[in-house]
């Protein structure tokens, strides 16, 4: 027992050193504050290794994180409904290492909060976090041409925004 816990252990921190960075950030572009984005990641971590599923089992560990980190950022958006707007967030306190992050996700959310759900996922998972359009059809489970037709509207749509 206790060699099956350190061994899942061992697999969870190679996952973590691996990860973590691009996984906050995946995070932080959606909520927009560094304590609930560390928190989402953290309990998907902690949901993780709380879990029965073996790590070795799960075909593509980075394209699980970031599905069950975006389902998580749902989630908290739905409990939230008192979400920090967009006009307060600009005033918020932000540490200095957050700074050029947090300006980036306020001008990335003017532009994107007039969009869609589905088409702000796509758009941000293609620009923000660099994924490609098959991983994101991976992840969503979705079509791939429904991913590129996603990002060809929500770039229209951006484009009309800037024009």
């Amino acid at each position: 027992m206790i060699h099956k816990t350190q061994q899942r252990l061992d697999e969870l921190e190679s996952v973590i050193v691996r990860e973590q960075d691009m996984l906050f950030r995946f995070a932080y572009m959606r909520v927009g504050s560094r304590e609930d984005a560390e928190d989402i990641v953290q309990d998907v971590f902690l949901k993780l290794f709380r879990s029965s599923e073996n790590l070795k089992s799960v075909r593509n560990v980075k394209h699980y994180l970031i599905r069950s980190i975006s389902n998580a950022c749902r989630d908290f958006h739905r409990r939230r409904q008192d979400i920090l707007p967009l006009e307060k967030a600009d005033k918020e306190s932000v540490q200095d290492d957050d700074l050029k992050m947090h300006e980036e996700y306020l001008r990335i959310t003017a532009l994107a909060r007039t969009l869609p759900q589905e088409q702000r996922e796509v758009l941000y998972m293609k620009c923000i976090d660099g994924l490609k359009f098959r991983e994101i059809s991976d992840i969503l489970d979705i079509p791939e041409a429904t991913v590129k037709s996603r990002y060809r509207y929500a770039i229209q749509a951006i484009q009309k925004q800037l024009n």
